[in-house]
């Protein structure tokens, strides 16, 4: 008895070890964003000898991250079906793939905005920004502070970027305010800070405003409470949320997979995703 006991604990000890190391390089990483971290926590869950603990595990890393509240749902979901985990993960990261594609379809129906306000990094609306290169003239890139997505946003958006401080987002003219989204929940959306002072100040001034994400980042829970992280000022440091925490009444339009929709609630898009996964 006491020998099993002894194995158990090593084994307990040994998958504590492995998963501290595994999380750590999300806990390091903090310019890439959702679609990223979906991807390598797909690949900690999937190798984990226990891929709920796991999930549990990567999804406190980043409180807000929708896809990683989505991973941990499906994976509970699987062992509360008695479903095979692995075939759900592999279902998953094929949902992902798909919509993924299916969301570059529902950016090109979207008309031509002239001029487009966004804020930090996103892959989502640099999809969006490339598939309207024809027409977009200009993008007022807010920085969001405190953030160091500002400069890879600049690169990879092209020579139209023109960075102006969060402060300023209502100062230029602009037909399209758009951010990516890191998590869609019951109560709020959440994307980088900065978000709500763009949308809320478009929205103000009768500019169409926009969210363009894929449905595997929406959890039908409540919003948790989003990492604080210290940002530096003229009178010292202050600690401010890592993510805004955005009523959907600010959103005039969902850019999805599903395609282009009004304010949805998470379970909308969540029962697509399950339904994929586990239909018989």
């Amino acid at each position: 008895m006491h020998r099993t006991a002894a194995i158990y604990a090593a084994a307990c000890t040994e998958i504590n070890t492995w998963l501290s190391g595994a999380v750590k390089e999300l806990e390091r990483e903090w310019v890439r964003g959702a679609s990223w971290y979906i991807d390598k926590a797909l690949d900690i869950v999937a190798s984990s000898p226990d891929p709920l603990r796991a999930a549990e595990a990567v999804r406190r890393v980043r409180p807000g991250m929708g896809p990683l509240d989505v991973l941990y749902l499906i994976v509970a979901e699987a062992v509360e079906r008695g479903a095979d985990v692995g075939k759900a993960l592999a279902k998953l990261r094929e949902y992902i793939s798909l919509a993924r594609r299916r969301l570059d379809a529902s950016v090109k129906a979207l008309g031509c905005p002239r001029a487009v306000a966004t804020v930090s990094f996103s892959r989502a609306v640099a999809r969006l920004l490339e598939a309207k290169a024809h027409c977009v003239e200009v993008v007022y890139l807010a920085e969001s502070r405190p953030g160091l997505e500002a400069l890879e946003a600049a690169k990879t958006y092209g020579r139209r970027v023109v960075v102006v401080p969060d402060s300023a987002v209502g100062a230029f003219d602009y037909d399209l305010a758009v951010v990516g989204l890191d998590g869609l929940y019951e109560d709020y959306a959440f994307n980088k800070v900065g978000s709500l002072p763009l949308l809320a100040s478009a929205k103000a001034r009768g500019i169409r405003t926009a969210a363009v994400f894929e449905s595997y980042k929406a959890a039908p829970i409540p919003a948790p409470e989003p990492l604080r992280v210290a940002a530096e000022t003229p009178l010292g440091a202050v600690e401010v949320p890592l993510f805004d925490k955005i009523p959907p009444s600010v959103f005039d339009l969902f850019i999805t997979d599903l395609g282009l929709l009004s304010p949805a609630p998470p379970r909308v898009f969540y029962a697509e995703l399950s339904s994929y996964i586990f239909a018989q």
